[in-house]
């Protein structure tokens, strides 16, 4: 399956998020969308995913799909978290036939049982985060969106889940947002990786 995104541009109050933007997402390839704030990464992210609707250009798609519309394991930056909750209830949240013990193995992998029965809000952004991306590929889905998914993470946290996300993702397209250094002020770009 391949997916189009062709000369897409699209403007929010007068300001100009994406200008004849295209992008080429294939099976089996990671693409990383670099740049700084406000540059229109997750604009792109959610036309790739039909949230939003260019106001010009197109998105298509070309090669085997099961069903009219494809499904997304996403983090997006606002979380999706239920803050009250803990982090087994968060992720068995995402899919309605998940089991507890399978939730426990995931996030056991990140959490300490400790972690894994307080209240999300008790635990570091680095922990929400993680949760958030054990939720997400918790979810049976055809592609992998991640918008800015390390915020708040140390190093360590950065490493373990980026593997994970890797070793989980199988062959289906990785699409992931990160902000470049402070100060870079150029649009951004895309750097495609296997």
């Amino acid at each position: 399956m391949t997916i189009y995104l062709e000369h897409i541009c699209k403007t929010y109050k007068g300001v100009t998020a994406l200008e004849d933007f295209s992008l080429t997402v294939e099976d089996d390839k990671c693409y990383v969308l670099v740049g700084p704030e406000g540059s229109g990464k997750t604009t792109a992210l959610k036309i790739f995913m039909g949230l939003e609707k260019p106001d010009s250009g197109k998105v298509s798609r070309m090669g085997d799909y099961k069903y009219p519309s494809l499904r997304s394991a996403y983090v997006s930056q606002e979380g999706s978290l239920n803050p009250k909750k803990n982090a087994v209830w968060n992720v068995r949240k995402a899919h309605r036939t998940a089991s507890k013990n399978r939730a426990v193995e995931e996030l056991g992998r990140f959490l300490s049982p400790d972690e894994m029965s307080c209240s999300v809000s008790e635990l570091s952004e680095g922990k929400r985060q993680i949760i958030e991306i054990v939720k997400a590929l918790f979810i049976p889905a055809d592609f992998i969106v991640l918008d800015e998914p390390f915020e708040g993470m140390t190093a360590e946290e950065k490493k373990a889940s980026l593997e994970y996300i890797l070793a989980q993702r199988g062959s289906r397209p990785l699409l992931v947002a990160a902000q470049n250094e402070p100060g870079d002020s150029r649009g951004f770009i895309i750097r495609q990786m296997k």
